[in-house]
């Protein structure tokens, strides 16, 4: 099973080097690193996954953040109907990944147990980690765990053919990575595993961080399982829009063809 896969991207944050990288200050170096926000979206004849959903305009005025397009009014540009979608997989619960989850009303949500006990737990509302959700995001899920509507994962699962995640851990509780079949080789959709190349590359952990062990951890699980360091995707990483060409005329600039 070869699947092709697509990045999407739907806002931006003008951020400094200062900013993204865990224990680095040093005014003397100190540069322009903006970040930009990704969906992902994995299709094959058989099947069509939507990977992380994104956050809603509402959030991005609340949050200083520029918000370009809805990422999921983006899919009918590539054959895709949001009502079709049967697998969204949650790689963690961060306000910029599940933003709009409601309007996949067929899907089942793949989720890291770790990821929900984290967030419904006593540690949430601590200031070091509140701010990395929308509490209503959170209350969402909660809703459609009690629907059925979930699908938890504990370590390492065959979602469908070809498609797998792998707990992460390091920078959420539950953070999980995609392992995507293709005619190239295995694409990994790191997500926030790697917010930047720079990261992974160069092992220097991103400035979130829920735990350093295993950041540095799943810096080695994403190497561990690319058959080709160039198929390791970063989650938010301006440098993707560059590498991968368009997905097809009237698209450049807003969705990639990775594979």
């Amino acid at each position: 099973m070869n699947y092709q896969v697509y990045a999407i991207k739907y806002a931006t944050r003008e951020a400094r080097s200062n900013d993204n990288f865990y224990g680095h200050f040093d005014p003397h170096e100190d540069y322009p690193m903006p970040l930009d926000y990704f969906i992902w979206v994995v299709t094959s004849d058989q099947y069509t996954v939507v990977i992380d959903v994104g956050f809603t305009e509402e959030v991005a005025e609340q949050r200083k953040r520029t918000f370009h397009r809805c990422p999921v009014s983006v899919l009918p540009s590539l054959g895709i109907d949001p009502y079709s979608v049967s697998h969204v997989v949650i790689t963690h619960m961060h306000y910029d990944h599940v933003g709009n989850l409601d309007k996949f009303p067929n899907a089942k949500f793949i989720l890291q147990e770790a990821e929900m006990a984290f967030w419904t737990g006593k540690h949430a509302s601590k200031s070091g980690f509140r701010l990395g959700v929308e509490v209503n995001d959170v209350l969402h899920l909660v809703k459609e765990n009690f629907k059925g509507r979930i699908h938890f994962v504990n370590g390492v699962e065959v979602i469908l053919p070809g498609i797998t995640v792998y707990k992460a851990g390091g920078h959420s509780a539950g953070l999980q990575v995609v392992k995507v079949q293709t005619e190239k080789g295995n694409v990994i959709l790191a997500s926030d595993a790697t917010h930047f190349y720079r990261n992974i590359n160069e092992n220097r952990p991103f400035i979130a961080v829920h735990n350093l062990a295993e950041m540095y951890d799943a810096f080695d699980l994403v190497r561990s399982l690319a058959d080709d360091p160039n198929l390791i995707i970063p989650g938010h990483d301006p440098i993707v829009m560059e590498r991968f060409p368009a997905a097809k005329p009237g698209l450049e600039g807003i969705v990639v063809r990775i594979t």
